[in-house]
């Protein structure tokens, strides 16, 4: 319990504070001392000014507890005013700098069913499951991971939504994503289920496309994996450079300052930019290990070239290739190599067979003639085991080959596969590279210019690492399988030749943080188009031997070469851990299965809507309603809303008022709410209020039944308030010259289902006004209920010219807002004010003098120990300290003991009653409120029967 004391008004820093333990023992020392001090809880404005003006007031200080600040020269309530301003900027200056960092939660957005931007769907964790009521577009919320795989190269996401609590009707060609009806989506399938149907259901409520006959899977993203990790190939560390020397029998050295570019840098002198050379040198250590395989090209000593040769070629069992072709190749049995890129042959037994693959040749023979040859290439033995695909050949085909003709025999060609003995700088040496390619053992027998003519050659030295993407860690205790995702985003070829990708995962089990037990591995090829630079996509799912978690890693198993034309560039795109949802039934939420292509780049980029109108039990029976009446019922017997009993539901009266508001506007529209509550705060009275408001009505609860009164115009007043039944000096009035706040129009918002629940906007008295008082309705969908709502507003703002607040005894409990109440208009002042000493009977002994005109009429407030408050008429005086009172107070005055029962003493009043409205009502405490209203004027509803006189439609 704080207290903080401003001494300067126009310096918020000139402050004190300190904790108290009797507020009124401060105070009563504050005002001594200040007299225009005024009294504030929690923040400085004229609404939170406590300062006492009775007795009873200031006794009721003692024991409170809370926030108080004093503005030690406030003075009027004019200068309170202004004196709030500047010390709530001093306030707030100084608690921002005081105050200590911290992390403020981001707010999670309310249910897109009530946006008018970012309609999509989305996870709302920890928020409110919608409860839609009425008939709404329906945005559906995420209630778990979306996850995305590719089936075939398109990539497909699956998700599992709730539309809301309870069941509803819903319309199949209303369900769109976005503006286009699901159904006409190829590939999309959808199931809706009800309240307590399994979903596995081969009978769901609505079902589009496929059948979901699996349980969902609850998925994990791993956060690792973003998309751009690139699975680079085997052979990604490289060396290409010229000026290479090999010397016999396993040594190549590549000399300093081999490797040279050029850039360039800014001159700040000469205000130009400089060029210069780059020259740096090879150091084979830094890029290969010792033990490590090498590739090596173009390593040739000669000069006759390699020769492309392609054509339409038969193909026999026994590894003879008989190609046709244009191309005149000089000498070809002198090549003994070939290169086969691609060679796809259709089996009949076994389908389609890829023979490509790097082939020593027996011979080459060539027949015909120019502009028409044929090449009968004879593979050497072990043909098969180069290419596997070999045995799997049940006769002899025909196909198209795309080859290359290498290893002619006037050249010594170096270029294969080594092992690497060690590496020191620019010098690699090889283990026994002969035994590999027998070139190597021709290297002492190299004529000098075979020699100067291999300097110019750019030589490609290729490593052969695995290259993996990981380890990464994933899953908890109940993950049953993973899912990762790769992707070519512009395909896989080199020109007119499709080529492949082949990934290798390997994945093992974690326990306790431990990888443990044996590694699992699982290959799968991404296929390429030729010519073709569509996506490919490729899933890999597995299951988990356990449950449990795990972790994983991928690599790129083949390397397609150096064409400058080839594409076959993979991304590791995404990854999941999963295991099979545990809950197949929702008890109480209507729930989506949702398939389709993957839409957006991220998982909360679309729109699935649908009109869904929910169900409720009605006169009628179960059906979709939007009439308050059954909404209102529902609410209240709802076990997590309203929790009521049907006995504490005044249900005919519901529907009595549902029949008296139709008959009174003259159509069923004016009954109808539609929208969703999805904010998890709020209480029932809030909600139920909405509905209220909607419909015209105050919602109320006497004598335990819970009911609706409806605003209409009226001769009757519910309650007379007098100085009776109002506080002495609580009461304060107002009289307008011209419209409150200087509105000079009214703007009511509602929204037009005709245009897709958008925002619709009435401004009235015309759309030319510059300052609308700007009103957001809930529930309203239709332009008959916004008109009738709208003209109420505009014609209380247009005619209102009194308002009046005071402090009601009970009677204040017996009203609430919109009831038209009697009040006699008049300002009561305390005569006297002081405790009881004694009581006898009817005769009140009072602790200070009172003198009383015999010509008038008094009463005494008396402050009961049950917190109430007792007005009884004053007969006479029979002492300067004694009054008789016409009857005993309801209950025994408190006359012992430290504190005494509390009286003020005003005059009775004759005056007329004026009638007004209820704006506003707050509790102060028991048997006490404060009413806040305007004046009654039957001008407010002249537009009520605008419907009945057609004058809206």
């Amino acid at each position: 319990m704080t207290l903080k004391i401003f001494h300067n008004e126009l310096d918020a820093s000139e402050c004190s504070e300190y904790s108290f333990d009797c507020l009124l023992t401060e105070w009563l020392s504050i005002r001594e001392q200040y007299p225009s001090a005024r009294l504030y809880k929690d923040t400085i404005c004229v609404q939170n000014d406590i300062t006492p003006k009775t007795k009873a007031q200031a006794w009721a200080m003692k024991g409170v507890t809370g926030d108080y600040h004093v503005l030690c020269h406030a003075k009027d309530p004019v200068t309170i005013g202004v004196l709030a301003a500047v010390i709530s900027v001093g306030v707030a200056v100084y608690t921002y700098m005081n105050m200590p960092e911290m992390n403020t939660p981001q707010e999670v957005s309310g249910s897109p069913n009530n946006s008018l931007a970012q309609r999509q769907n989305k996870h709302r964790v920890g928020e409110r499951v919608p409860d839609i009521y009425g008939k709404r577009k329906v945005i559906p919320d995420l209630i778990s991971t979306v996850y995305r795989y590719y089936d075939g190269s398109v990539q497909v996401e699956e998700c599992l939504l709730s539309i809301g609590t309870g069941f509803f009707a819903i319309d199949e060609n209303m369900i769109n994503e976005g503006e286009t009806p699901i159904s006409t989506i190829d590939g999309a399938s959808i199931s809706i289920y009800e309240p307590n149907q399994s979903l596995i259901s081969p009978t769901p409520q609505i079902q589009i496309g496929s059948v979901f006959d699996q349980l969902p899977i609850v998925t994990k993203q791993v956060s690792a994996i973003d998309g751009k990790q690139t699975l680079l190939s085997p052979n990604s560390a490289r060396i290409s450079t010229r000026s290479i020397t090999v010397t016999s029998p396993n040594e190549i050295t590549v000399p300093s300052g081999t490797i040279n570019g050029s850039g360039r840098r800014w001159n700040d002198g000469s205000n130009v930019w400089v060029y210069y050379r780059i020259e740096d040198s090879v150091d084979f250590s830094y890029i290969f290990t010792a033990g490590e395989q090498v590739i090596i090209s173009n390593a040739i000593y000669g000069t006759v070239e390699d020769v492309r040769l392609s054509g339409n070629t038969d193909v026999a069992m026994a590894g003879v290739l008989t190609i046709a072709t244009s191309i005149n190749v000089i000498d070809p049995n002198n090549y003994k190599k070939v290169r086969i890129a691609a060679l796809l042959i259709n089996d009949a037994s076994s389908g389609s067979l890829d023979l490509a693959g790097e082939y020593d040749v027996a011979s080459i023979t060539k027949s015909g003639s120019p502009g028409a040859y044929f090449y009968e290439v004879t593979l050497a033995d072990g043909f098969a085991t180069t290419n596997p695909n070999w045995s799997l050949l049940t006769a002899d085909g025909v196909a198209v080959t795309a080859a290359v003709l290498t290893g002619n025999n006037n050249n010594v060609d170096l270029s294969g596969t080594y092992t690497i003995a060690s590496t020191s700088g620019g010098v690699l040496k090889l283990v026994d590279p002969v035994s590999v390619n027998a070139d190597w053992g021709k290297l002492d027998s190299l004529t000098e210019a075979q020699k100067q003519s291999f300097l110019n050659r750019e030589v490609l030295i290729k490593g052969s690492k695995d290259n993996f993407i990981g380890w990464y860690y994933s899953g908890n205790k109940d993950t049953t399988g993973f899912i990762l995702n790769f992707l070519a985003q512009n395909g896989i070829y080199d020109g007119d030749d499709s080529k492949q990708v082949a990934i290798e995962i390997e994945y093992q089990m974690v326990v306790d943080g431990v990888p443990t037990g044996q590694i699992y591995r699982y290959g799968d090829v991404m296929q390429g188009v030729a010519n073709n630079r569509n996506p490919i996509g490729l899933s890999i799912r597995k299951e988990l031997p356990q449950a449990g978690q795990f972790r994983f890693r991928v690599k790129r198993e083949n390397d397609n070469g150096d064409s400058a034309s080839l594409i076959d560039d993979v991304v590791f795109e995404s990854a999941y851990s999963y295991y099979e949802t545990k809950k197949s039934v929702y008890e109480h939420d209507t729930i989506i299965r949702l398939r389709r292509m993957a839409i957006g780049s991220g998982t909360n980029a679309s729109e699935l809507n649908m009109i869904a109108h929910r169900k409720l039990n009605t006169i009628d029976g179960f059906l979709p309603t939007s009439d308050f009446a059954d909404i209102s019922i529902a609410m209240a017997l709802d076990p997590f809303i309203g929790r009521m009993d049907s006995s504490e539901i005044d249900a005919q009266s519901l529907y009595d008022v549902s029949d008296e508001i139709a008959a009174y506007f003259g159509t069923d529209k004016a009954c109808e709410f539609n929208y969703t509550f999805d904010d998890k705060y709020a209480s029932y009275q809030e909600m139920i209020f909405t509905v209220a408001e909607a419909v015209f009505c105050t919602a109320r609860r006497e004598g335990g039944l819970h009911y609706f009164s409806f605003e209409r115009e009226t001769p009757n007043s519910l309650a007379l308030f007098n100085h009776r039944n109002i506080a002495p000096e609580s009461m304060s009035v107002t009289e307008f010259f011209g419209i409150q706040d200087n509105y000079d129009g009214v703007e009511f918002k509602w929204r037009d289902p005709s245009d897709n629940y958008g925002e619709a906007i009435i401004r009235l008295p015309d759309d030319l006004r510059t300052n609308y008082k700007t009103i957001t309705s809930q529930g309203v969908t239709n332009n008959v209920q916004a008109h009738f709502l709208a003209h109420r507003a505009w014609n209380k703002l247009k005619h209102n010219r009194k308002a009046i607040e005071f402090t009601a005894y009970g009677e204040g409990d017996l009203v609430t807002r919109m009831d038209r109440i009697a009040v006699v208009d008049s300002t009561v002042p305390i005569l006297c004010s002081g405790q009881i000493e004694l009581q006898e009977n009817t005769v009140l002994t009072l602790d200070y003098p009172v003198y009383l005109d015999a010509g008038k009429s008094y009463v005494i407030h008396l402050q009961l120990k049950n917190g109430t408050v007792d007005v009884i008429e004053i007969i006479r005086q029979t002492g300067d300290y004694q009054i008789e009172v016409a009857r005993i107070p309801m209950i025994p005055l408190v006359t012992a003991g430290v504190t005494h029962a509390v009286f003020n003493i005003t005059e009775a009043t004759a005056a007329e009653s004026d009638a007004y409205l209820i704006s506003e009502k707050t509790g102060n405490g028991l048997f006490e409120s404060t009413i806040s209203a305007m004046a009654y004027d039957s001008r407010y509803y002249p537009n009520d029967k605008d419907y009945i006189n057609g004058l809206i439609a």
